[in-house]
């Protein structure tokens, strides 16, 4: 199985004078991120007395365990290593604990190391760094053409792992494989490849390719056919209510070798947020939405600005961003638009659950639907374990739940017959309010998208019911989401809004009975771009380069909202 792996960064000390066993750490020995083989590594250090037996538990928290005795001598540090696959997808957070068997069994100490099981089948793979000389620059996410053994050509980007780029969900079997640099990419961008295609003959027990050079080295051969912009960094920080102030800062990159590009930033703003753009040269902000034009944007650019908000806005509020870059012509999107988010730090921090939608949601949209459950202990001890229980709506489309982050480790599983998702924080340590305010809170956010062509005023309910320890259930409030048009808004349907041709193949025209702003809703509800139609350009705009998909023209006329469909089918 292919597993990609993060530290949790939680370690819980009982630490005594005497006791033999002193610290535990835990280590992988699998290549994070990426592989077929769980492997870890739990690193004791003994006190100043032979440990007469101490005992490692590991809980793999998905039913099974692994416990092994551990002999030391004084002053030493021994490492022991488990070996573990996981069965189905998931996140994992095995709990390792630690007993000393010289003091009796006391707890000596506790840690948990996350694994997240994206695929059971599939898990070779290798790491290559795509160098550019002469200026020996690092290229992020470059396309790799992998051929097998049967002569089948599959392009694959790179899957982040720790900060190191990794190519994976290669079939070990189908060996040799056959590796180069994407040819188009290469042609769009204005690279040439300078060093050799390589091969890779087998995989070690891990999965990871053999014999895989360090590097693939590319040079520019010109000027790139086409602009290609990536988000290359994305991040909301330091929203502290008390003093009504948060930042953002963002990253653009034109990697496209030699090409100048009039780039148009957009970055979705939530609601409550106000961005100070004074320092920002050529930005404007407008529903919702920071817009900022970059021309001629070759290689990076780099802004920020700082933002005010509420300062009643409670602790453990996310504020959800989106950023999305475009150039005329450019055809690689894949790299273009990137989520982010914060949490607001505050005084006061209650046990419940946040939609980013509003109660009443576009019915001709499907939409995709961020939920945050929060939580805080306000008992007098710390809460060990905290199990969280979400039955989904019948209404969501369970294929598409996807877990984004949470405060504290966590594993989760869905079960798809009762449509309940249990979010597990085995061994979180959640401390009492009184103690440690920011220490007793804790949150969790996932993503889901509700069914397509749910009929009018359906709707979409949601809540959680919070578990600490052995506690009776603290249900939070229920999330209400309704398909329906807000009161006093119609949609028309006549000819004052046509679009032609319709289906397209990503070029059309809008055209209009009277001058209007309108917009160009994908079906995530983003907005992708605005055009204004005039009387000087004969009440008609052309759209063009626009890719695959359902999107929504929506403009008002003479006061009223008028909404079109526009399907974009190559």
């Amino acid at each position: 199985m292919k597993i990609k792996l993060s530290l949790a960064l939680f370690l819980l000390f009982f630490t005594n004078g005497f006791a033999q066993v002193t610290s535990l750490n835990l280590e992988y020995n699998s290549v994070p991120g990426v592989g077929c083989h769980s492997n870890m590594s739990a690193c004791l250090t003994s006190g100043s007395q032979p440990e007469s037996g101490a005992q490692i538990i590991v809980d793999w928290t998905d039913g099974s365990a692994d416990t092994m005795m551990a002999y030391m001598s004084p002053n030493a540090q021994s490492c022991y290593a488990f070996e573990h696959d996981y069965s189905q997808p998931g996140v994992y957070n095995a709990l390792v604990t630690v007993t000393s068997g010289t003091l009796g069994g006391q707890v000596a100490g506790s840690q948990t190391i996350e694994w997240v099981i994206t695929s059971a089948t599939n898990c070779g793979f290798f790491n290559v760094i795509s160098l550019l000389n002469p200026s020996t620059t690092f290229l992020s996410n470059v396309p790799y053409d992998v051929t097998n053994n049967a002569g089948v050509t599959t392009t694959i980007y790179p899957k982040d792992s720790f900060g190191n780029p990794y190519y994976t969900e290669l079939d070990v079997a189908n060996t040799p494989y056959t590796v180069s640099v994407n040819d188009a990419w290469l042609t769009n961008n204005g690279y040439i490849q300078t060093s050799p295609d390589f091969t890779i003959n087998s995989f070690d027990v891990t999965g990871r390719g053999e014999n895989v050079p360090m590097n693939v080295t590319l040079e520019c051969s010109g000027t790139g056919v086409t602009p290609n912009l990536e988000v290359s960094f994305a991040s909301a920080f330091q929203f502290i209510a008390p003093i009504e102030k948060g930042n953002v800062a963002v990253e653009i990159c034109n990697i496209s070798c030699g090409n100048y590009a009039d780039a148009v930033v957009k970055i979705a703003i939530p609601q409550g947020v106000t961005p100070d753009l004074t320092n920002v040269a050529n930005a404007t902000f407008a529903n919702d939405t920071v817009t900022v034009t970059v021309p001629f944007l070759s290689g990076c650019f780099t802004f920020g600005f700082p933002c005010t908000f509420a300062g009643n806005t409670p602790a453990g509020t996310i504020f959800n961003f989106y950023v999305e870059a475009s150039a005329t012509g450019e055809q690689d999107l894949m790299f273009n638009s990137l989520p982010f988010q914060t949490t607001v730090l505050n005084s006061y921090d209650p046990n419940d659950k946040q939609c980013n939608l509003p109660a009443i949601i576009q019915p001709d949209v499907q939409e995709n639907l961020i939920y945050t459950v929060r939580f805080q202990n306000d008992g007098n001890f710390p809460a060990l374990n905290v199990v969280v229980r979400d039955t989904i709506s019948s209404n969501l489309d369970l294929s598409t739940f996807r877990f984004i982050n949470s405060k504290h480790p966590v594993s989760y599983g869905v079960n798809p017959t009762t449509r309940e998702v249990v979010f597990r924080f085995s061994g979180i340590n959640l401390l009492p309010s009184g103690d440690d305010l920011d220490g007793s809170q804790g949150f969790f956010t996932y993503a889901i998208d509700e069914l397509p062509n749910l009929p009018l005023n359906s709707e979409i309910k949601n809540t959680a019911y919070i578990f600490f320890d052995f506690n009776p259930a603290i249900i939070t409030n229920t999330t209400v989401n309704t398909n329906a048009y807000v009161v006093g808004i119609e949609t028309l349907e006549s000819d004052e809004v046509g679009i032609a041709p319709n289906p397209s193949n990503g070029d059309f025209t809008i055209s209009a009975s009277d001058a209007g702003t309108f917009n160009i809703i994908n079906e995530l509800g983003q907005l992708v771009r605005t055009v204004e139609i005039t009387e000087a350009n004969g009440n008609q705009v052309k759209v063009e380069n626009m890719p695959n998909g359902a999107y929504f023209v929506t403009g008002t006329l003479n006061g009223e909202v008028v909404t079109k469909k526009v399907m974009v089918v190559r």
